[in-house]
């Protein structure tokens, strides 16, 4: 379970790493510890399998967010994760559900999500960059045009 002092701490990151507009911690959706299989069949529940490979989530249709109980709330690189969950937040208060309404829109929402993530893990003196998926996503062929090298900077 992650403490009040670190969930505004990671709030205060997506901000300042996204841009996007502060909300109050109080709106935040809850934010819940489960087993990836749990992430997986709840999210993917026709096919799980497909979302195996979530460590955290942003849950748009029931508001919140669930992440591993295997992340360590004491490690930057895994707080990065609820970092970019937590710019979805931000984007979601933004803009509603037309920030995944279309794939160039899930694109871009996603970079913006990965550019925080990665400027956090930067901060933090990490050497980890979560992006390498977006360079190769492409909706009807067309290519992320919103992925750029300097994501990774």
């Amino acid at each position: 379970m992650l403490d009040s002092a670190l969930i505004a701490f990671l709030l205060q990151a997506a901000v300042s790493h996204s841009g996007f507009p502060a909300i109050p911690v109080e709106s935040l959706p809850p934010i819940r510890a489960v087993t990836r299989n749990v992430i997986a069949t709840e999210i993917c529940p026709d096919k799980p399998e497909e979302c195996q490979g979530m460590v955290a989530v942003f849950d748009t249709d029931r508001y919140r967010i669930l992440y591993s109980e295997e992340l360590d709330a004491e490690n930057a690189a895994d707080n990065s994760f609820l970092i970019h969950e937590l710019v979805h937040v931000l984007q979601h208060k933004a803009s509603g559900d037309k920030i995944f309404a279309t794939c160039e829109a899930a694109m871009k929402t996603e970079t913006e999500a990965y550019r925080a993530q990665n400027a956090y893990l930067k901060k933090e003196g990490q050497f980890f960059f979560f992006v390498e998926s977006l360079a190769f996503t492409t909706c009807a062929g067309k290519q992320n045009t919103f992925f750029t090298p300097e994501i990774m900077k």
